[in-house]
């Protein structure tokens, strides 16, 4: 609990984020693989990753498994559409090794917001993170090639220590022989001399 609230207090420095922390009541352990959340089951709440990491990815119409995003430990995970649109979930979300979530119901976080209307800030905020993250993610797959968005993962050491290669070629957007000719071509590169 003591992550989170740091975490919180990071977002919200001016407010007293207590009463937000205690909202994520409901503690989930999740072994390697096991899923959070599975399309079609009711995903209505945030999750704080105390400790391990997970993928969130859905099934394309040729069952391929597609993956959107990866959050790690001391950050937020959901399924964005099914949280704010109020649906069933559209995307699985795995763990990627052990690990533990504190999870907060929507309900309970919409009736913290109407107690303590300060805290909706953390509503607002969540909603523009995600905002700006998938925006950004959209203009990557868009704007840059597979190489550039490789070189981009290579500065955040978590997702090449904690994420197996065919995940990272899925969220890049590549096949799995792509990803390899592309660290194939970097590693070559590096050792060519100058």
């Amino acid at each position: 609990m003591e992550n989170l609230e740091n975490c919180l207090k990071k977002r919200l420095p001016h407010l007293d984020i207590r009463p937000l922390a205690q909202s994520f009541s409901i503690t989930k352990r999740l072994k390697k693989n096991e899923f959070l959340v599975r399309p079609g089951q009711q995903s209505a709440f945030v999750a704080y990753v105390s400790t391990g990491a997970f993928r969130v990815f859905y099934d394309n119409e040729e069952h391929q498994e597609i993956t959107t995003w990866f959050s790690f430990q001391n950050a937020f995970v959901t399924d964005l559409l099914a949280y704010y649109k109020e649906t069933p979930a559209t995307f699985y979300i795995q763990a990627l090794e052990d690990s533990q979530v504190l999870i907060a119901p929507k309900k309970d976080l919409e009736e913290l917001y109407l107690r303590e209307a300060k805290l909706q800030a953390f509503g607002r905020q969540f909603a523009e993170n995600g905002m700006v993250l998938v925006m950004e993610r959209m203009m990557s797959l868009q704007c840059k090639t597979a190489t550039m968005r490789y070189l981009e993962l290579l500065e955040q050491p978590q997702f090449l220590r904690k994420i197996p290669l065919k995940h990272l070629a899925s969220y890049l957007g590549v096949t799995d022989s792509s990803l390899s000719r592309i660290r194939r071509n970097l590693s070559a590169s590096k050792d060519k001399p100058a």
